[in-house]
């Protein structure tokens, strides 16, 4: 019970505030819409912080009750102020929560500048605050730049900050011990980093400092930094870009061939094709059942061949065979003609049996 009697008694407290915040917005918002826009505080302390060419205006914040509220930024140049009669929105710089805004980019040329600022909550706005007098960007402070001297090889490379557009460097170097011989060069921001060829061995001393040359502005000196190129040609540097190089290549090449592997082996289908071996049966089945077949009750027949006698010659030779022959004889004088020539054979006849397979005999057949 005690626990339910605390709760309701912390969520009346919450609802009487947030009644009571109400009613007082309420009642400013009715009071200021009758009576004018005095009665939200305009900005305080606008003044411009101008440092190496950066221009920022700043103003001090404003606090009501009723909630947090926003600014906004209105620029004038000489153009608009004596001909114009205008005021410029800076549209980075409407409805912001900062107190502050870089005006860099609008104040673009050497003459007077008016800037103001407002405070805003929802429709109801302040009036405008002007700066105490003209801006003009002449006005600028420069500030001592950060040098930074370390060896490249057989150089020796000098970066120096806060380089831009309209402001130079003057680097101030001389070697140890000779300090009253000094030595200059004067860079801009787009011979940064550079290089300067000094003797190997020697201890070298360098100090930067920023100049605007059309506004006759310099600034402090630098801390001073010490280098020396030693006489060896490989530095320190040199080793670790050499070092890095060769690594890139190798992780390059192992890529390279890792994508050409992958790529051979997805093409291995095209350049190598799979070729199935033509189905062949079993030549051992094959031989066996080709011996199946029995030639043991084939039958051989008996041919018998007489050899030609003359008696067989006369009966088949043509009488105008036998009268060529006759005639032969006479021409050749009488001389006697071996009659084995003309199929007469003296030799008692003798027979000869020739056994052949079935199968030459059938060709035999069929001649």
């Amino acid at each position: 019970m005690k626990m339910q009697a605390k709760r309701k008694e912390q969520e009346s407290k919450w609802f009487l505030n947030v009644m009571g915040h109400v009613m007082f917005t309420y009642a400013f918002l009715v009071s200021t819409s009758g009576r004018g826009l005095e009665e939200l505080p305009k900005p305080e302390n606008v003044h411009v912080n101008s440092i190496n060419m950066r221009h920022i205006l700043r103003w001090s914040s404003v606090r009501v009750p009723l909630g947090e509220v926003s600014y906004s930024v209105q620029f004038q140049g000489e153009f608009e102020r004596n001909h114009r009669k205008t005021w410029v929105a800076i549209t980075e710089c409407s409805s912001i929560r900062e107190t502050w805004c870089d005006v860099t980019a609008d104040i673009s040329s050497d003459v007077g500048y008016d800037l103001k600022v407002r405070t805003e909550l929802g429709n109801v706005t302040s009036e405008w605050a002007n700066l105490n007098k003209l801006f003009n960007r002449k006005e600028t402070n420069l500030t001592a730049p950060t040098l930074i001297a370390g060896v490249s090889g057989g150089s020796i490379t000098l970066n120096v900050s806060e380089l831009k557009k309209n402001i130079n460097a003057n680097i101030y170097y001389w070697k140890e011990g000779v300090e009253q011989q000094v030595m200059n060069v004067s860079l801009d921001k787009t011979q940064i980093p550079y290089y300067l060829s000094v003797e190997k061995g020697v201890l070298y001393c360098f100090q930067a400092q920023l100049y605007i040359l059309e506004y006759n502005k310099v600034s402090s000196f630098s801390d001073i930094q010490c280098e020396t190129v030693s006489n060896d040609t490989m530095s320190k540097g040199n080793s670790v870009k050499i070092a890095s190089a060769l690594l890139l290549g190798v992780c390059f090449l192992a890529a390279s061939l890792f994508c050409i592997g992958r790529f051979c082996w997805r093409t291995r289908p095209v350049w190598f094709p799979k070729v199935s071996a033509p189905y062949v049966s079993n030549f051992e089945n094959l031989q066996g059942e080709v011996l199946k077949e029995d030639y043991s009750q084939e039958t051989c027949d008996t041919v018998e061949v007489w050899q030609q006698s003359e008696t067989l010659l006369d009966v088949h030779e043509s009488p105008t065979a036998r009268e060529r022959i006759n005639s032969r004889e006479g021409k050749e004088g009488g001389r006697p003609i071996n009659s084995a020539a003309y199929g007469e054979v003296s030799q008692p006849q003798r027979s000869m049996q020739i056994t052949y397979q079935k199968g030459y005999q059938s060709q035999m057949n069929l001649g």
